[in-house]
């Protein structure tokens, strides 16, 4: 583990970011005292771990690839770029957690979030993200004109969800993008031979072009312990695949107490999407007899 980079004052850019760099550099910092209390002098000789990304420090990462999954939304591909003392051998991070991206415009420098997604192929010091691109979007403008090569800034990974297998039943319900931190938790899971959890989710989406990630989900039901539903508000040009279930309603109170009875204090929810969404989520859920304890939002 190496010791955290002193961030100076005015790295940080005043627009409310979360985390803010300052604190994340106190946080690992203990973290890193920590780590020397423990380790063993005779040990730690081996191979040095030094990873490409760094929650106190931004990184420079190239675009490398950009891939249309519908109108509005891409999978954007990013390869580390910087030129460091040290040259990195990995890119580690927990499945849902996310990346900060710094950018600036007339208006100042500011960050958003984003998770990397697990994609086949992505190998060595590259990341896939899932994002949706508005017109009035901030960041959204930039991305928009960012070309193949162009260089980004990145810090992290952070979140503190941990995948636990205390439960027997695992409840995951998304919303739109919310589907990215989600599918890369369960994508972890069911490749776990020692997993025995029964995983299911339900997402939410606009319409039928809206199910994002919709092959990857659609192989993934090939697992024995993976199962899910996906919930429509309109149903324009609606094609189903064999054996794959879509509502033609909006997710209602009942399709989650359904699933939910005979299963409280065996299962734990775990929520993403917009914050009026997994508000709504979380008290249907609670309503059904789950305690918030065993309630995850992203």
């Amino acid at each position: 583990m190496e010791p955290p980079v002193q961030p100076h004052e005015t790295d940080c850019c005043n627009s409310g970011c979360n985390p803010c760099i300052l604190d994340v550099y106190e946080t690992q910092l203990k973290k890193y005292s920590e780590y020397l209390r423990k380790i063993d002098n005779s040990e730690g000789r081996g191979v040095e771990i030094i990873n490409s990304i760094n929650p106190t420090v931004y990184t420079v990462f190239k675009l490398i690839d950009r891939k249309r999954v519908s109108n509005t939304t891409f999978l954007l591909k990013f390869e580390y770029a910087d030129a460091k003392d040290k040259t990195p051998n990995c890119l580690n991070y927990k499945s849902g957690q996310y990346f900060l991206l710094k950018a600036k415009d007339c208006n100042g420098e500011f960050t958003r979030a984003y998770t990397p997604i697990p994609v086949q192929n992505d190998g060595g010091l590259v990341f896939t993200i899932l994002i949706r691109l508005y017109d009035w979007g901030r960041m959204s403008k930039l991305l928009k004109r960012l070309q193949i090569g162009h260089k980004t800034s990145w810090r992290g990974p952070y979140g503190d969800f941990s995948i636990t297998y205390d439960y027997k039943h695992l409840f995951f319900i998304a919303q739109g993008t919310g589907i990215a931190p989600i599918f890369s938790v369960i994508d972890e899971i069911v490749r776990d031979e020692d997993c025995e959890c029964f995983i299911k989710l339900f997402y939410c989406c606009r319409d039928c072009e809206d199910i994002l990630l919709r092959e990857e989900l659609y192989k993934l039901g090939g697992y024995w312990n993976f199962s899910y539903e996906v919930f429509l508000g309109t149903t324009t040009n609606l094609v189903k695949k064999y054996n794959e279930t879509v509502h033609e309603t909006k997710l209602n109170f009942l399709n989650i107490k359904n699933h939910i009875d005979g299963k409280t204090g065996k299962l734990q929810a775990v929520i993403c999407g917009s914050d009026n969404f997994s508000n709504n989520i979380k008290s249907l859920v609670e309503k059904c007899g789950v305690e918030s304890t065993h309630i995850y939002v992203f």
